[in-house]
C-alpha cells in the first residue's frame, strides 16, 4: 500500500521562483518585513536578559538593522524593479 503525496510538496515550492515580476518584489519586500519583525525579537529577547533600555532596541533596529536588510536585498531588488520597468 502506498500514500499519494500532494504535488508539488511543500519544501519544493519554497525554492521555486515566482514568475511575475510584481509578485516576486511583493514577495521580497514582505519577506524583508518579517527579517525585520524576527530581528526586533532578538534584540528584546537580549535586551530582557541584560537589563536594555528598550529604547535602544529601538534605536539600533532603526539605525542599523534596517540598513543591513535593505543592504542585503537591495541587488536583487533592484533586478526585479527593471525587470518591472523592462516589461511596461
Amino acid at each position: 500500500m502506498s500514500i499519494q503525496l500532494p504535488l508539488p510538496a511543500g519544501w519544493a515550492r519554497q525554492g521555486v521562483s515566482l514568475r511575475d515580476p510584481a509578485d516576486r518584489l511583493r514577495n521580497l519586500q514582505l519577506d524583508r518585513g518579517e527579517a525585520r519583525k524576527r530581528v526586533r525579537e532578538v534584540l528584546e529577547w537580549l535586551a530582557g536578559r541584560h537589563g536594555i533600555a528598550p529604547r535602544h532596541v529601538g534605536d539600533a533596529l532603526e539605525g542599523y538593522a534596517d540598513d543591513m536588510l535593505s543592504d542585503l536585498v537591495f541587488f536583487v531588488e533592484r533586478e526585479i524593479e527593471s525587470e518591472i520597468d523592462g516589461g511596461r
